[in-house]
């Protein structure tokens, strides 16, 4: 089941409250840490302490059907078994989110999908918040079965310096390999 690294987690909790959304869309849900977290931070934290009481609307998208486990329904409303590049192209409308997780996602699409999936995104969203491997040196094919986790493309700071910007921070995982979280709005939004 998909996971990520754990370096950048308190930065991605601060620019989560920070954002405060009313709705999330988890692309690529996996083991499912962001609809936890989101859960977690923007209900929990401000006292809305049972499932009764919760107002977040948290969505995700999973391709690989095998990664939803039934404590996934404990912290997301619902999550769409779809091709993420499709379901927001197709399904998501402009301001129906108000934030869109991207958490080692877009190394998955080839470059040209993942451009146009990243700027969709940012077009649709009030927030985009972009956890990415940097550089060359993580190389992957299939995992545990899924073809889906293979990565397609390679990512550097320069190229997504050039989207609209509101934060970001750069890491090291565990092995000393070079990844980023990247805060994204439109100005205006």
């Amino acid at each position: 089941m998909g996971t990520s690294n754990w370096q950048n987690l308190s930065f991605c909790v601060d620019l989560i409250r920070y954002v405060s959304p009313k709705s999330v869309l988890d692309v690529g849900v996996g083991f499912g840490r962001w609809g936890m977290i989101c859960r977690e931070y923007l209900d929990v934290w401000e006292g809305r302490v049972f499932r009764t009481y919760w107002d977040t609307r948290i969505e995700g998208i999973e391709i690989y059907p095998v990664n939803i486990d039934s404590y996934h329904s404990c912290f997301y409303n619902i999550i769409h078994v779809a091709d993420a590049f499709d379901h927001v192209q197709a399904e998501v409308q402009p301001g129906q989110f108000d934030l869109i997780i991207l958490g080692d996602v877009l190394e998955h699409f080839t470059k040209e999908r993942a451009l146009i999936l990243l700027q969709t995104c940012i077009e649709k969203s009030r927030f985009v918040l972009l956890n990415i491997p940097i550089g060359t040196d993580w190389p992957q094919g299939a995992v545990y079965g899924n073809d889906f986790e293979t990565h397609l493309s390679t990512w550097t700071t320069e190229e997504l310096d050039l989207f609209p910007v509101v934060d970001k921070r750069h890491f090291k995982d565990y092995i000393n390999r070079d990844f980023s979280t990247y805060l994204f709005s439109m100005p205006g939004k």
